[in-house]
């Protein structure tokens, strides 16, 4: 039996964060897009894939190893940006301002990982919070517009204390995420 697995910092919603994603819902409501659910929202550390479930216990021992001692943090939400093309974006992100600070610790716990042969993926690490996904835009030069117009935002201060290990579970609409492990931060 094997579990589809991440490594992630849960987002708190707040007031704040429910009336940027409703203000987004709004403004991009011409565009036919797959929305995060705001309980849903994350920031993936690690994404294990399929993971046979007698391997689990030994990466749970290995994140709890790297995770013993960190100390609790705060990430900042600062900036809307896309990944895809400027014509064909596919996914819409909130961006954060430490992302040095979180490269550092997903490389630190990148290093227990590569001993259990879950390698880093080939592609560079770019932290960010998915808020949905593009199936279409309508109108390319005017979701560019929007996203130049959102694009900077004041700042969301989230302060982590837990990080947590995560199964995916698939179903009809967005996928569903079980809590699998919590890693206290100290």
């Amino acid at each position: 039996m094997s579990k589809r697995l991440f490594l992630a910092i849960r987002i708190p919603i707040d007031e704040n964060i429910n009336a940027y994603l409703s203000e987004y819902k709004h403004q991009f409501e011409f565009a036919k897009m797959r929305w995060v659910d705001g309980d849903m929202l994350h920031l993936t550390l690690k994404f294990f894939g399929k993971v046979d479930s007698r391997r689990i216990d030994k990466l749970q021992k290995s994140i709890e190893l790297v995770l013993l001692r960190q100390e609790k943090f705060n990430i900042s939400i600062t900036k809307l940006a896309v990944f895809g093309s400027k014509n064909t974006p596919k996914v819409l992100w909130w961006g954060i301002t430490d992302e040095e600070f979180i490269k550092k610790l997903t490389t630190k716990l990148q290093y227990e990982f590569d001993k259990l042969d879950f390698f880093a993926d080939r592609q560079n690490f770019v932290p960010h919070i998915t808020l949905a996904r593009i199936i279409t835009t309508n109108s390319g030069r005017f979701f560019q517009k929007q996203l130049r117009r959102f694009a900077v935002i004041e700042p969301i201060e989230i302060p982590v204390s837990r990080i947590v290990l995560l199964e995916s579970r698939p179903t009809n609409r967005n996928p569903e995420y079980i809590e699998v492990s919590d890693y206290e931060l100290v």
